[in-house]
């Protein structure tokens, strides 16, 4: 499956509630950023393939900040992240505001146009383990939006992609007529939980029609490759993943809280202590992305807000040229083959660099559980 582009200017679209989201979202891989950083239009994001989902606290005031003093005409989503804290509930399942006289979900969408959003996202809150009631509830819901310019957001618990509940999430889906956008809720990285969620996800994007992937990693590029209409990459771990209400992040370590690097040979996301550690006596791989410029990737330790902003950069880079190559593909069997060959040269790498380090398998890196997936699951 795959979706039209649209070259028309988002920000000329941004109070017309007519514009369907899919024309302004299509074929993009947005940044999903906390909005502490902004207005600060990242040189890296690619406003022709790309954009950004403002997310955090103060989101939307952020947006407006970046649409009117930096200036930003890109595609903009505004993720206000009710999920975090609010469950979803048969009754109510979206979070609707407090301070307003007569809250509605059309004031809650109409106001983050105003804010200066793309497209509208509904405040769902969290779908917990198979609580069909909730899910037929944003059903019930999302059928009385008349906007053409709604995501419906389903931030469902990982465990809705297990083989007993995707069948149910796959025609539940089916059931909503606007774009609908996955959150997968879980501790560390959720496609790891168990080993046939990857492919499941590939069933959901590529099943239904208009499904988008938010606040999410590499698996981001998956689904695009696979017939999903538009994605977003988390700029930090804390933006690729998102636990239930009441939950607190597990962390491996504690400590500082440095960032994470993309490594471009392994399609992997490592901590940069990890890194910095891991090549105290070896050279580290070089990049040559803009901001590298063949410098190594194990420079990025330091909790610095420079240091977070070129690391960000760096990853961003790396990524968007991998969505330009995936454009350059035929969509469907070729793009499809492109990207599993793409996987599986990076499994391969693993091995040389474990190599080349003196490593074993077991203490060497280790290629992830998705993109083992991805690297062989079958391309049709």
């Amino acid at each position: 499956m795959s979706n039209p582009r649209s070259f028309r200017s988002p920000a000329l679209q941004v109070l017309d509630a007519t514009v369907p989201a899919t024309s302004v979202l299509s074929g993009r891989v947005l940044l999903h950023e906390e909005s502490r950083f902004i207005p600060h239009q990242r040189g890296a994001v690619d406003n022709e393939r790309g954009g950004v989902v403002m997310t955090g606290n103060t989101a939307d005031d952020r947006a407006l900040r970046l649409r009117t003093e930096a200036a930003f005409t890109g595609a903009m989503l505004i993720d206000s992240a009710p999920y975090k804290t609010y469950t979803a509930t048969a009754e109510q399942p979206f979070l609707l505001p407090s301070d307003e006289l007569f809250p509605s979900v059309d004031l809650s969408l109409g106001f983050q146009k105003a804010r200066g959003a793309s497209a509208a996202i509904t405040p769902t809150g969290y779908i917990a383990p198979g609580d069909s009631k909730a899910l037929k509830a944003v059903i019930r819901e999302a059928s009385l939006i008349e906007r053409a310019d709604t995501v419906v957001s389903l931030p469902i618990d990982v465990t809705w992609l297990r083989d007993d509940r995707v069948d149910q999430l796959i025609a539940a889906c089916a059931r909503i007529s606007q774009p609908k956008a996955l959150v997968m809720i879980a501790q560390f990285d959720p496609l790891k939980q168990s080993k046939e969620l990857p492919g499941n996800l590939r069933r959901v994007v590529s099943e239904v029609e208009n499904m988008m992937l938010l606040r999410t990693d590499l698996a981001g590029l998956e689904a695009m490759v696979h017939g999903a209409l538009c994605a977003g990459i988390g700029i930090s771990s804390t933006v690729r993943h998102s636990v239930a209400p009441g939950e607190k992040p597990a962390v491996n370590k504690p400590g500082p809280n440095y960032p994470s690097v993309l490594m471009p040979e392994l399609m992997r996301f490592s901590g940069a202590e990890a890194l910095s550690n891991r090549y105290a006596n070896a050279d580290a791989p070089p990049c040559y992305c803009a901001v590298c410029d063949g410098r190594g990737i194990d420079r990025f330790l330091g909790t610095d807000r420079d240091t977070r902003i070129e690391a960000g950069d760096h990853n961003v880079l790396t990524w968007s040229a991998w969505v330009e190559e995936m454009a350059s593909t035929t969509p469907g069997l070729q793009r499809k083959t492109w990207w599993r060959d793409k996987c599986a040269a990076a499994i391969d790498n693993y091995a040389l660099e474990n190599q080349r380090l003196g490593l074993s398998t077991k203490k060497g890196f280790q290629p992830p559980l998705p993109l083992c997936a991805w690297a062989t699951l079958p391309v049709s």
